[in-house]
C-alpha cells in the first residue's frame, strides 16, 4: 500500500450488476500520481479509435488523487474521465464538493463504470456494500428531485452523490454531472455517457476517515502553513469574499478577456452581474468544498418574480459570461434563474451558453432566420428565449436537437462551422484569448478540446508565476507559448493531485505535501517531468483514437480584431504552435511526440 491511497479501484459492471476490485499499481501511481493523470493512463488500455462513447465498451472513470479525504486544503475533488461523445477525443471533468472525499472514505481510490445496464439504475456504495439498484422510480426526475429522493431512499443524510438530469437521459452531448450542492463536472458531454449506461445517479457512502498519510503531524503543520499563506493571496481574498465572479469585472474592464455579444462586442458594462452585485442584492450564503477554506461558492436568493429561484447555488464566472455578457444580458435575476435550471437539467453551462449565443449572433447577422430557430427571434439581452432553447435542447425536441449536438454541428449545418466558438468540438470558456494570448496555443492544443482548465495563461499573464518552473510572463499579448507548455505540465499535475486551481501553489509546496502525504521525495525536476509525462500521456491517449492536428486552431470569430481593453490585438496561433512544438520536441505535421521524447518520460511501448 502506498500512502494517501486505498490501493485500489471499485470496477462494477452495470450489465451484470457485479463489482469487483482493481488494484492500483503503486510504481503507475507514482508515475501519474492520480486524477486525470493516472486516468489517462488506465483508460488508454480500454479505449481505442473504435470505442463508442455511446457503447457498453466505453468507461467512465471517477477518480479521486492522493490528497482526498486528508489535511491537504482544496485537495479532495474528483476527476470525471471517459471518451468524449461531443469531442471525441479525451475527456476529462474536475469537480469539487464531497463526493471524492465520501469514495475515499468507503475504501477506494475511484469508481470504474463498465457496460451498460439494462433499464435505469443507480449504483449504491456504502463502505463495501455495492447494489446496482432499480432508478426507473427517478427516471425524468431533475437533479435537486433525484438528490432529495436518494437521501430518503438510502436514510443517509449527506452521502456523496452524482446524478445527471433528463439532458443526460437523453444523451444531449452537452449534457454534464451534477454532484452535491449542485457543482458539475461539466465538460465534454460525459453526463450522456452515463445516460448511455442507464445510470442515473451514484450514491456513495464511506465510514472510515482516516486516510493512512506518511507524516500525519507534519502534514497538519504544513497544512496549516499553507492555508495561511493562501488566505493572504489578493485573488483567494477576491473569491472568499466575492465568489469566481468577483473577477468578472476586471476581466471585462480591465483585460477584455470576458467575452460579450457573441465575441463581437468590445465594451460590455458588466457591473450588474459582477460578484459585488450578488453581494449587495441576491446574497444568501457562501458554500465550500470538502476542505476548502475559500468557500468561493455562493447561495443565492431571488424570492420574487418570473426568475424567482429560492436558495439555490449561485452564478460563478464562467456562466456569468456564457448566459449573461455572450449574450448582452445584464439582467442578474435572469441570469440566476438561468443559471438554477442549467443545474437542474444537467447541461454544460459553457457550452449551451455558447451554442445558444452562437444562435442569437447568425440570426442577428441575417444567415439564418426564424424558421431555422422553430420560428423563434430571438434579440440581444434578452435571456428567454434562450431558456426555451435551453429547454429544447435537454429534450431533443426541434432545433435543440441540433443545439445539443454542440457548435460545431450547428455551425456546420448552416456552413459557418469557422465561426463556431470551438476547438476540437469543445466551445471556448469565457476568456477571450485577445485578452490573453497564452491561451490561444492553450485552447488549440489542449486534450480535450477548448479549456481554461488545462493551462490557465491568464493567471500567469496577471502575473502568477512559477519560478523554479520557468513560469512567468512578460506581458499578456506576447507570444509566450513556450511558458504555456509549461504551464500546461504544471496543470496536470494539479489536475492529477487534485488540488484546486485556485489555490497559488508553487511546485516547491507540492513536493513538500506529496511527500508528507506519500512519502515519495520528488525534486522539483522529476515532479516537471512527471507533469511533461502526464501531459504526453494524453496526447498519446488521442493519438490513439483519431487526433488530427489540422483541427488545432481558433474559431474566426476571435481572430478579429476588437478595440477597448483588447486594444485591437490577436494572437498569431501559428506563430505560436511553432514555438509550442519545437519546445516539446513533437512533430508539427504530425502531431506526434519524439521516440526519443517518448523513451525519457518511460512511456515506451505505448
Amino acid at each position: 500500500m502506498v500512502f494517501g491511497y486505498r490501493g485500489k479501484i471499485l470496477r462494477v459492471d452495470l450489465g451484470s450488476g457485479k463489482g469487483s476490485e482493481m488494484p492500483i499499481d503503486p510504481k503507475m501511481a507514482r508515475q501519474f500520481i492520480g486524477g486525470a493523470g493516472l486516468a489517462a493512463r488506465l483508460l488508454y488500455d480500454m479505449i481505442d479509435s473504435g470505442t463508442d462513447p455511446f457503447g457498453p465498451e466505453n468507461p467512465l472513470l471517477f477518480l479521486t488523487g492522493p490528497f482526498c479525504g486528508t489535511m491537504v486544503p482544496t485537495g479532495s475533488k474528483t476527476s470525471v474521465c471517459s471518451r468524449s461523445p461531443l469531442t471525441g477525443l479525451w475527456a476529462h471533468s474536475t469537480v469539487g464538493g464531497h463526493l471524492g472525499a465520501d469514495i475515499k472514505f468507503a475504501g477506494y481510490d475511484g469508481i470504474l463504470l463498465q457496460g451498460a445496464a439494462d433499464k435505469q439504475v443507480y449504483l449504491f456504495v456504502d463502505n463495501s456494500r455495492v447494489e446496482v439498484r432499480g432508478a426507473e422510480h427517478l427516471w425524468g426526475k431533475d437533479t435537486e428531485e433525484t438528490w432529495e429522493a436518494l437521501k430518503q431512499e438510502t436514510g443517509l443524510r449527506h452521502p456523496g452523490v452524482a446524478r445527471i438530469g433528463v439532458a443526460g437521459e437523453n444523451l444531449v452531448k452537452l449534457a454534464n454531472i451534477i454532484v452535491d450542492h449542485h457543482l458539475a463536472a461539466g465538460r465534454a458531454g460525459l453526463g450522456a455517457v452515463m445516460g448511455s449506461k442507464k445510470l442515473k445517479a451514484i450514491v456513495v457512502h464511506g465510514s472510515d476517515r482516516k486516510v493512512p498519510v506518511a507524516e500525519a503531524e507534519q502534514l497538519q503543520e504544513y497544512a496549516k502553513e499553507t492555508t495561511d499563506y493562501a488566505m493572504d493571496d489578493p485573488t483567494v481574498l477576491m473569491y472568499t469574499e466575492l465568489g469566481t465572479a468577483g473577477y468578472v469585472d476586471m476581466a471585462s474592464g480591465m483585460y477584455g478577456s470576458l467575452p460579450a455579444g457573441y465575441y463581437t462586442v468590445p465594451d460590455f458594462d458588466s457591473y450588474n452581474l459582477s460578484g459585488t452585485t450578488v453581494r449587495e442584492t441576491i446574497l444568501a450564503g457562501k458554500s465550500a468544498c470538502y476542505r476548502c477554506p475559500f468557500a468561493c461558492g455562493r447561495v443565492i436568493e431571488v424570492k420574487e418574480g418570473k426568475y424567482a429561484t429560492g436558495k439555490f447555488a449561485g452564478p460563478e464566472y464562467e456562466v456569468t459570461g456564457s448566459w449573461g455578457s455572450l449574450l448582452l444580458n445584464d439582467n442578474l435575476e435572469a441570469l440566476a434563474f438561468a443559471n438554477k435550471q442549467l443545474a437542474l437539467l444537467g447541461i454544460d453551462t459553457i457550452s449551451s451558453g455558447n451554442a445558444i449565443a452562437f444562435a442569437y449572433y447568425l440570426y442577428s447577422e441575417g444567415k439564418i432566420s426564424s424558421e431555422d430557430l422553430d420560428g423563434l427571434s430571438p434579440k440581444w439581452g434578452e435571456i428567454d428565449t434562450a431558456l426555451i432553447l435551453l429547454e429544447k435542447i435537454a429534450r431533443q425536441e426541434g432545433v435543440g436537437n441540433l443545439l445539443g449536438e454542440g457548435s460545431r454541428a450547428f455551425g456546420a449545418k448552416f456552413g459557418f462551422e469557422s465561426l463556431a466558438a470551438q476547438v476540437n468540438g469543445l466551445e471556448l470558456p469565457m476568456h477571450d484569448p485577445r485578452g490573453f494570448s497564452g491561451l490561444a496555443v492553450g485552447y488549440a492544443t489542449s486534450p480535450r478540446g477548448a479549456c481554461h482548465m488545462t493551462a490557465d495563461m491568464y493567471t500567469v499573464q496577471m502575473g502568477q508565476i512559477n519560478e523554479s518552473l520557468g513560469i512567468e510572463s512578460n506581458h499578456r499579448f506576447d507570444n509566450e507559448a513556450l511558458i504555456t507548455a509549461r504551464h500546461q505540465d504544471w496543470r496536470c499535475l494539479t489536475n492529477s493531485a487534485l488540488i484546486c486551481n485556485f489555490f497559488p501553489l508553487f511546485v516547491e509546496q507540492l513536493t513538500e505535501l506529496l511527500k508528507l502525504v506519500t512519502g515519495w521525495d520528488f525534486t522539483v525536476e522529476e515532479l516537471a517531468q512527471t507533469g511533461e509525462r502526464i501531459f504526453t500521456m494524453m496526447r498519446l491517449f488521442n493519438l490513439k483514437i483519431g487526433y488530427d492536428v489540422k483541427n488545432e486552431k481558433l474559431p474566426d470569430i476571435v481572430l478579429r480584431p476588437l478595440e477597448g481593453a483588447t486594444e485591437g490585438h490577436v494572437p498569431n496561433v501559428e506563430e505560436q504552435l511553432d514555438t509550442w512544438y519545437k519546445f516539446r520536441g513533437w512533430s508539427r505535421k504530425t502531431g506526434k511526440p519524439s521516440k526519443k521524447k517518448i523513451e525519457t518520460l518511460n512511456l515506451g511501448g505505448l
